[in-house]
């Protein structure tokens, strides 16, 4: 496991038909900025946007918390789709350069692979790694696959207040700060099933952890 990071490359499902280009970079680079600042310690390569508006990459130190950059650049771009590949392999080409636009090696490539494979496939989200079994791999995907189906049906408002709630985990303090009810808070938590799906990512999180938090 030595010498392996983690790349993840994603890019919006269906880019020709995004009407505000300008919107959906400003909104991308949220998204990116929210998942920097999350991971800075687990950073190697910063997120940052590869090419125009339609695709996005950055280097882990491994796969462990790469749910949570996933988390933050889908949320960002809501209702706008992006499938992504994340995969733990050998980068050999530009690694001190701490710039992702520079690098490229055997990750990289699988990475490339996986995306036009996860297009013809319609599917959102693939694992690679040789060390871990498949049908592990695969149900990790799967489950962030229907995480992100669900939040599709999320309107702006509510992915903004979910991202305060998980912030806050205080409806009153939420309430207080946009000058609102408690009931309005939980009225609209309740209806983007904030409760359940903090729930499944938290499992999601811990599964990443047993599967990759032990590798150096």
């Amino acid at each position: 496991m030595n010498g392996r990071r983690c790349v993840v490359l994603g890019e919006v499902t269906e880019p020709r038909s995004v009407d505000d280009r300008e919107a959906l970079r400003a909104s991308l680079e949220a998204g990116i900025a929210r998942a920097n600042e999350a991971l800075r310690e687990q950073l190697v390569a910063p997120f940052s946007v590869l090419r125009g508006v339609e695709a996005i990459g950055g280097v882990l130190t491994d796969p462990e918390r790469s749910y949570r950059a996933l988390r933050e650049i889908t949320e960002a771009v809501l209702p706008v789709e992006m499938r992504f590949a994340v995969v733990h392999g050998q980068i050999d080409v530009g690694l001190a350069t701490e710039a992702v636009s520079r690098m490229d090696g055997p990750a990289f490539q699988e990475a490339d692979r996986l995306l036009a494979e996860l297009a013809t496939e319609e599917r959102a989200v693939a694992f690679a790694d040789p060390d871990v079994e498949p049908w592990i791999r695969t149900l990790l995907a799967d489950q962030i696959q229907l995480l992100q189906t669900i939040k599709r049906a999320w309107t702006a408002h509510q992915a903004e207040l979910v991202r305060a709630y998980r912030r806050e985990e205080n409806m009153q303090a939420i309430a207080d700060e946009r000058g609102v009810s408690v009931q309005t808070v939980s009225q609209t938590l309740a209806r983007a099933n904030a409760t359940q799906i903090m729930t499944v990512e938290s499992n999601l999180d811990a599964a990443l952890s047993a599967v990759w938090g032990w590798s150096p």
